[in-house]
């Protein structure tokens, strides 16, 4: 049983779907949860998996419904395995389960977010967190940096209570345009902002690096929609910020396909697991530049695969851009040592191989 709480198009949601169908390849028989009639429902259903659409998670993070929900929908499954994914998943399953089935429970973390919490917010996250970890099977980490913050504030003992196993991407999937060098040049002034319109993706500093480079030919493209959608519309309407173009909410296809017909990806996250997006970047020929924070670093290495820019920090996203055209010799072996990384480190059938491997060692314990 694979459990997202969020249903709605995202990094979060593309690994979990990518992971049920490369199970399903596998023969493995999956029973997919998620809220209620999503986008995450309807597309695990047309992956072949058995789908349970009967559950709302977002009513509260208090609310008892869910966890009645969610522990009908378990018991009906009797599935070997229950893998939750994100932390709204995993208390609610933590809340309602019991110790057997939390002894053949899997967490998968998809990056910490209580670091912009208030001192009280933050205090009870971490809490959750902890009592999360320490109930279960084994904690999954996407990035090498999470983990050490669980270790740090003692949600798992050590890496013993804890794996990590690093998002991937089908490479069949990444469009390849058919153009020369010279039209990547010129692509390179046009940059996609591809995700969820959301305060975690710093929407409103990408409209102020966008302000600051309106007059030297840089266009920004937003691909996703989002809750700061129409307020990031609004403010670049207001102020007048005619360099950026919002293509709304896209299905990852055409989002991917959006995003090859430019030439430079950015992302100024405020925090992060492991990101998708700049691996398809990366794989499709893009130059990145990317924020600094948690699991960034470990997709893109600084000045070897892309540029990485202090988070938050305007001038240095602003020239990191600046020199993507600036240096296009630089810039065209930093392309090339990331198209290498994605095909040996990122790679979809690595993900579902080291699952499948923590899933048999559960039901051996």
């Amino acid at each position: 049983m694979q459990i997202v709480a969020d249903g709605s198009p995202g990094g979060g949601t593309t690994n979990v779907l990518a992971l049920t169908e490369d199970l399903i390849d596998q023969g493995v028989e999956v029973v997919f949860c998620s809220e209620g009639h999503s986008y995450a429902t309807e597309e695990a259903r047309k992956l072949g998996a058995e789908v349970y659409d009967g559950l709302h998670f977002f009513r509260s993070r208090i609310d008892t419904r869910i966890v009645n929900e969610l522990r009908a929908a378990v018991k009906e499954a009797s599935a070997d395995i229950v893998h939750a994914h994100g932390g709204r998943a995993a208390f609610a399953m933590v809340r309602g389960a019991t110790p057997p089935q939390l002894q053949k429970m899997l967490y998968t973390v998809r990056g910490y977010h209580f670091w912009r919490k208030t001192f009280l917010m933050r205090f009870l996250a971490e809490r959750v967190e902890r009592k999360i970890s320490q109930s279960i099977f084994r904690t999954v980490h996407v990035s090498q940096s999470d983990q050490q913050v669980a270790i740090d504030r003692r949600f798992v003992v050590d890496n013993h209570d804890s794996v990590v196993i690093r998002n991937g991407i089908r490479l069949a999937d990444i469009p390849s345009p058919n153009r020369s060098s010279a039209d990547d040049e010129a692509r390179r002034l046009n940059v996609a902002v591809l995700g969820r319109l959301t305060i975690q993706k710093n929407p409103h500093l990408v409209l102020d690096i966008a302000a600051d480079l309106a007059n030297e030919g840089f266009v920004f493209h937003f691909i996703g929609g989002g809750d700061m959608e129409a307020e990031i519309r609004s403010r670049a309407q207001t102020q007048q910020i005619h360099n950026v173009i919002f293509h709304g909410d896209q299905s990852r296809r055409d989002g991917l396909f959006r995003m090859s017909e430019c030439g430079t990806f950015l992302m100024a996250s405020l925090w992060e697991g492991l990101p998708i997006a700049p691996v398809e970047a990366m794989a499709m020929g893009l130059a990145v530049v990317i924020s600094d924070v948690n699991g960034c670093t470990e997709v893109v290495r600084d000045q070897v695969d892309g540029r990485v820019a202090p988070s938050e920090n305007r001038a240095a996203f602003v020239a990191a851009l600046r020199a993507v055209v600036a240096e296009p010799s630089k810039t065209q072996q930093m392309i090339e040592s990331g198209k290498e990384r994605v095909a040996s480190e990122f790679t979809r059938k690595r993900v579902v191989d080291q699952h499948l491997g923590l899933y048999a060692e559960c039901l051996a314990d």
